[in-house]
């Protein structure tokens, strides 16, 4: 088995192993209002972090970012827009929006709305400033929690609480069961360009309800159900 201690590696081989073998990674296309207008920009360090109230993270580099081993020092324009006014729309991209967010990927200026050069329509959103994108399947409207730099580079690591959730008919039933299939959304693999969705599916038994211990049965059963993996 190959080891690595992390702080022998170089920076970006560094990021080869955690963007590689981390994976996949749901995509956070979110939308920021700052003083020169709207940014839409892509985001793979994301993640729910939990309900009550629903909330999430996105790590974002400076610009140029670990991949060259170095950092310009300047902020993306997300953080610098979330700065300026504390609220975002995080979407979660399907394959069939795989080329338009693609395009929102580049390092635009500030000024530049990479909405209308993607071709995405927006509409107004329901609590907060920044547009949302319609041809998203899903848009989570989301306020700042708190933004936390973190390592050398730094990174930027963006806190957020969704506020209001716009999701298509054909994604979230009466129950509010989200359909993996018909969200279709996209995963981030490793290297330029490598990206995954969803083909396979699978369920495992629920063996012993959260919050006590197993019973002898449970415990029994678990370690029956584990000897099948080969």
């Amino acid at each position: 088995m190959a080891e690595f201690t992390a702080a022998d590696l170089a920076v970006e081989d560094q990021y080869k192993l955690m963007s590689g073998a981390i994976i996949p990674r749901p995509i956070a296309l979110t939308v920021t209002l700052g003083p020169d207008g709207p940014n839409a920009a892509p985001f793979s360090f994301f993640n729910c972090i939990g309900v009550s109230p629903p909330m999430f993270m996105i790590a974002c580099s400076p610009k140029t970012g670990p991949k060259s081993g170095g950092s310009t020092g300047e902020l993306k324009d997300t953080v610098a827009n979330l700065r300026h006014h504390p609220e975002m729309v995080v979407h979660i991209v399907d394959y069939e929006l795989r080329n338009r967010m693609n395009a929102c990927a580049l390092d635009y200026d500030s000024d530049v709305n990479e909405m209308e050069i993607a071709g995405f329509n927006t509409a107004p959103s329901k609590l907060v400033k920044p547009p949302r994108i319609t041809d998203c399947r899903v848009a989570l409207e989301s306020k700042l929690i708190d933004i936390h730099e973190m390592g050398t580079l730094p990174y930027y690591v963006i806190f957020g609480e969704v506020v209001h959730f716009h999701m298509d008919d054909e994604v979230v039933n009466d129950r509010l069961h989200v359909d993996p299939e018909a969200l279709d959304a996209l995963g981030r693999m490793a290297g330029n360009g490598g990206y995954t969705k969803i083909t396979d599916k699978f369920t495992m038994p629920f063996l012993h309800p959260p919050g006590s211990a197993p019973p002898e049965e449970a415990i029994a059963k678990a370690q029956e159900i584990a000897k099948t993996d080969r």
